[in-house]
């Protein structure tokens, strides 16, 4: 009998899902053996265009093997079995079907959403600090055309932050659906972790230990040439492979971090007034439309940049 995940954490990316993952991942009734396995989006990912250099990652890092993705939870006695991958809330209409067809499991569907504007600049700024090279603003103007490129959707700053239409097919298509606002969720962790484990029916009063907080070193690189040999070092098998021989796995990947956070500038980009107020605009339909999908989460990011 094949044995799929009951969870599903589907995003959105850059609205705390990684420190997500590690608080969850703590409680014994809860197993996620593989952050971001990706399975089912696996067409997707495949068909993305060679032009996009985030996809030697992707394919490395995905599990787009049905055998491979199964064996993460085989044998696993935990209650809730999680499959954590944020790109899924984005490509809700090749996922959900796929969701739809493994059989009598009626998996509970986990959501964060984040400020649009702040998620999109957060993406922004976590590309900027490795692939990225335009600034924001001609960022989003680029988006389309990356869009008609094949470009993963990382690179879609603005349409990975369009949740309305995200949220109502998940709600429609599933029975248990919780929405979990990032802003809520790091202003009181330990209350956004008992609704989240009374959620899923297992003990809401375990307490993580050692709380995480995902803080990626985001800033330009000082030297474009030596941050994209750094990125070559993953991507490609022999350099990789070269440098684990010569000095092992993980002080390949702790000495590539401290060059990394060495190599970026530590001046800050910030998104201007300008920006913010057109964003505000842009968004400003979406979120209505969230308002009416959502009416007692109060949704008021346009208003003063937050969630109450």
């Amino acid at each position: 009998m094949k044995t799929y995940p009951n969870l599903f954490i589907v995003g959105a990316p850059k609205s705390g899902t990684t420190s997500l993952y590690h608080y969850l991942n703590q409680h014994p009734d809860i197993c996620i053996p593989d952050k971001e396995p990706r399975f089912f989006i696996k067409d997707t990912i495949q068909n993305i265009s060679d032009a996009d250099p985030i996809k030697p990652y992707l394919l490395r890092s995905s599990v787009l093997n049905e055998e491979d993705y199964l064996n993460l939870y085989k044998n696993r006695t935990e209650k809730i079995l999680c499959d954590s991958s944020t790109q899924y809330l984005y490509h809700y209409e090749e996922v959900i079907p796929k969701l739809k067809a493994i059989g009598n499991n009626k998996p509970k569907i986990l959501i964060l959403l984040r400020n649009p504007i702040d998620r999109a600049f957060s993406n922004y700024q976590h590309n900027l600090s490795s692939v990225e090279d335009l600034s924001f603003e001609q960022a989003i103007q680029e988006e389309a055309n990356r869009i008609s490129k094949g470009y993963n959707s990382f690179w879609h700053y603005l349409g990975l932050s369009a949740y309305a239409n995200q949220v109502k097919a998940f709600q429609e298509q599933f029975d248990d659906v919780k929405i979990i606002f990032f802003e809520q969720f790091i202003n009181d962790i330990d209350g956004s972790l008992v609704e989240i484990f009374e959620f899923l029916g297992i003990d809401s009063s375990f307490k993580p230990s050692n709380f995480f907080v995902n803080k990626k070193s985001t800033g330009v690189p000082k030297n474009k040439w030596l941050n994209n040999f750094l990125q070559q070092i993953s991507a490609i098998s022999f350099l990789k492979d070269t440098f684990y021989s010569i000095i092992g796995k993980e002080k390949t990947r702790l000495l590539k971090e401290i060059v990394v956070r060495k190599n970026l500038t530590k001046s800050k980009v910030l998104l201007t007034e300008e920006t913010n107020n057109k964003l505000k605009t842009y968004f400003s339909k979406d979120v209505s439309m969230l308002k009416d999908l959502l009416p007692s989460a109060n949704v008021n990011w346009l208003k003063d940049g937050d969630n109450s």
